[in-house]
Order: C-alpha cells, then structure tokens, then sequence
C-alpha cells in the first residue's frame, strides 16, 4: 500500500469497485469527497487489523442500525458484492441486525438488497 493517504483511499475504493462513490460522486462531493477518500478510506479503511470483508460487514450494520442511510447501504451491499459476498450472506447480515436495530431498519435494508438482487435479474 502506499505511504500518501489519497493514493490508498482510491486503490481500495477501486478494490471495491468505487462504492461507494466513483469518480463522479466524489467530485461533486467537493472537500467533502477529498475528506471520505483520504480519511475514511486512507486512514481508516485500510488499517491492516480487519480485513477487508470484516469492515464491510461492520459498516453495513452501522450503516443499518443508524437508519435513514439507504444510500449508504446501497454502496455497501456492492461493496460487499464487489468482494466475492452472496446476497445470501448479506441477507443473513440483515437478519443479524433485526433484534438490535429493529424491523423498520432491518426492513429497509432488505428492500435496498432485494431492489439490487432485481437489477441484475
């Protein structure tokens, strides 16, 4: 991995196939896309303690127990795909997150899976 923060936080969004963002969101992002890049994916995202699948999973229970980040969750679900996660794996990350969260949450996350299960179909 690279020493420069930015060089890092691109690779592995790249690894990720850009979700969530790309190229486009981060730039109509301004700073605010400059900041997700460099810290949340530099510096956070790519400490060596977690792997990769391990941070994903993490973040997308956040992201559900939060509530109101369907877009969010969105990214993630692809980030997760991106990374060699079934939608069954991911449905069960869902499931998991039921009894903490509650049903309205873990409701939502499961209609962003099922609507990206039926983009593909």
């Amino acid at each position: 991995m690279s020493d420069n923060r930015h060089e890092r936080g691109l690779a592995r969004l790249a690894e990720l196939d850009d979700e969530p963002g790309g190229e486009a969101f981060l730039a109509r992002m301004g700073d605010l896309g400059t900041y997700i890049v460099d810290f949340a994916f530099g510096d956070i995202h790519c400490r060596d303690k977690l792997t990769v699948r391990e941070r994903e999973v993490i973040i997308l229970s956040v992201l559900i127990t939060l509530g109101g980040c369907e877009p969010q969750v969105k990214a993630h679900i692809r980030s997760l795909r991106a990374i060699g996660v079934s939608y069954e794996e991911i449905e069960e990350m869902i499931l998991q997150t039921l009894p903490y969260a509650g049903t309205p949450r873990a409701v939502n996350a499961m209609k962003v899976l099922r609507d990206e299960q039926e983009a593909i179909q």
